[in-house]
């Protein structure tokens, strides 16, 4: 993918989430129906990327208390909290959504995708959270890539070529 930091890429796996700072980039791939919230501090230039494999913690409790990031409901403030003990301040972050795509076509009953993204943003209402960029549904996996130096998000869908999900504008340091 294109807009690549001059650090290391840290690929985040199925159900996994981390934080970072520049000049590293964060990744994840095989977003399915599972959906990558990605977070980003300007001034810091640190972000997280969580890669969110199902909705409710409630179906395993015990696996959500050991891994937080497979849930929705339990990803999001766990990502939240390890952001804000980095330093970073809630209202810097800046929140996109990628994913949730509807895998087993015509399957009402399997859409996981769309219970993700639902589930998701009752957490962000809840945190009191604002989701600025999204690209969510439709039928392809998707590949995302988070270059904390500047924040840009780079979706790729499918077999397809590359899509900026955000390229921020200039920011001062002073603000």
């Amino acid at each position: 993918m294109c807009g690549a930091a001059q650090g290391e890429l840290i690929v985040i796996g199925l159900g996994e989430g981390r934080v970072a700072e520049a000049p590293a980039a964060l990744s994840t791939v095989a977003l399915g129906s599972c959906v990558a919230v990605i977070a980003w501090d300007w001034k810091l230039k640190v972000g997280g990327l969580a890669h969110i494999m199902l909705p409710d913690s409630t179906i395993d409790p015990v696996r959500a208390a050991a891994h937080p990031y497979v849930f929705a409901d339990s990803g999001l403030p766990q990502l939240l909290r390890s952001l804000v003990a980095r330093g970073t301040a809630k209202k810097r972050l800046s929140w996109c959504l990628a994913g949730g795509a509807t895998m087993m076509a015509g399957s009402a009953h399997f859409e996981t995708g769309r219970r993700n993204e639902m589930a998701l943003r009752k957490a962000f209402r809840k945190l009191g959270l604002f989701i600025e960029e999204e690209d969510l549904g439709g039928t392809q996996s998707r590949s995302v890539r988070l270059a904390l130096h500047s924040g840009e998000i780079v979706v790729r869908a499918g077999k397809g070529g590359e899509r900026i999900l955000r390229r921020p504008a200039a920011v001062s340091l002073t603000q």
